[in-house]
């Protein structure tokens, strides 16, 4: 602070001028140390506001990974059921084909066998024609498979020609070499186009989306117990009442249902009832008596005020007052039961007021000669 800071104004003393120049001093540190906790004040309002927004952003950032994660996961555990469907259908296509070779290395020399004569050698072309056209036929149904279109006329065709030459083997095999041998023959003369076939049956399968025989079953049960289920509903809804199911029946009669459905017997109810569903007119006017009961029962009677005893006029009345009123002594003439609600009409001097009352009404008489 300079010198001339400290020189006191014209009509001042040194010492006015020295307590002025504090006293303003003093005010400004007050207002520096309120400029600072201000400024601390913001300085800690943003740096809460920024861990906040922190922790939002780390939040959201770790539901975004969890999700990442769980994508993942399910991204894995998806193609690693793929994985194994892929190579169990490989590896049941090779078994398939492993089967059918085995099969034909046993049923096509029999038949060969079977046919051959030293004098027609050429008819040991016809086993390669039974074999083959059941082989060339279960190829002709893969074909209509993957081309999408009906391949059952194939897979029949294969079937019969597989039962021909086992029948064949069956014949020769029991003949020339025993009982044992012609089952044997046979059996592979059916086996190896029957696995192949089983092959291409669950290739049609995957194709057309079918269910399996246990989805098939567990759907049928779940459709026998929801029949179960409408009809004890029908049967309890018809002896209820009988009314509302009568409407319910004619009306789903003219919709085309053959039996009511929910919307049907809402629809019926509401005609007859004029309400929702289990609501009558009885049964609403007996719930809003309930509860009006209920409310009687927790706040009291509105109406339950002790002989004698008039709120409005005892609250203006002194305490001193022994002159009963018009409307406390006389409770059936007082004009607020049997007159429409419309009040007494009061007289002078027939009501005395609290000393509160009075004093207030005073002090209304006098304020126009005061003004």
């Amino acid at each position: 602070m300079t010198v001339t800071e400290l020189r006191p104004p014209e009509g001042d003393t040194y010492a006015e001028g020295l307590a002025r120049a504090e006293k303003a001093q003093a005010e400004a540190e007050a207002a520096r140390i309120r400029n600072e906790a201000e400024r601390r004040r913001q300085q800690l309002a943003a740096d809460k506001a920024e861990a906040k927004a922190q922790k939002e952003i780390a939040r959201e950032l770790e539901a975004a990974e969890d999700e990442r994660r769980q994508r993942e996961e399910q991204r894995r555990t998806e193609a690693a059921a793929k994985a194994k469907a892929k190579k169990s259908a490989e590896t049941w296509r090779k078994s398939a084909l492993a089967i059918a070779a085995v099969c034909v290395v046993v049923s096509l020399p029999l038949q060969v066998l079977a046919f051959w004569d030293p004098n027609a050698w050429f008819l040991v072309a016809a086993p390669l024609v039974l074999e083959g056209v059941a082989w060339a036929l279960l190829k002709g149904a893969e074909a209509a498979i993957d081309d999408g279109r009906p391949p059952w006329h194939y897979r029949l065709g294969a079937l019969l020609q597989a039962l021909v030459a086992a029948g064949i083997n069956f014949a020769h095999g029991s003949e020339t070499y025993g009982i044992a041998t012609g089952i044997g023959g046979a059996l592979c003369s059916v086996i190896g186009p029957a696995i192949w076939d089983l092959h291409e049956h669950g290739r049609i399968a995957q194709r057309e989306g079918r269910k399996t025989l246990a989805q098939r079953r567990t759907e049928k049960r779940a459709a026998r117990a929801e029949k179960a289920r409408v009809a004890k509903v029908n049967a309890m809804r018809r002896s209820s009442d009988e009314d509302v199911w009568e409407r319910a029946l004619y009306l789903a009669a003219a919709l085309g249902e053959l039996v009511p459905s929910e919307k049907t017997y809402r629809r019926a109810w509401d005609e007859l009832h004029g309400a929702e569903v289990g609501s009558t007119a009885a049964i609403i006017s007996a719930k809003r008596l309930a509860r009006r009961s209920v409310r009687l029962a927790q706040n009291g009677p509105l109406d339950g005020l002790e002989k004698g005893e008039n709120p409005q006029v005892d609250s203006q009345m002194g305490p001193d007052s022994d002159k009963p009123s018009k409307a406390a002594s006389e409770p059936g003439e007082d004009g607020r039961k049997k007159n429409g609600g419309t009040p007494p009409v009061r007289r002078p001097g027939t009501t005395t007021y609290a000393p509160i009352a009075r004093r207030q009404m005073s002090l209304e008489q006098l304020r126009p000669a005061q003004d």
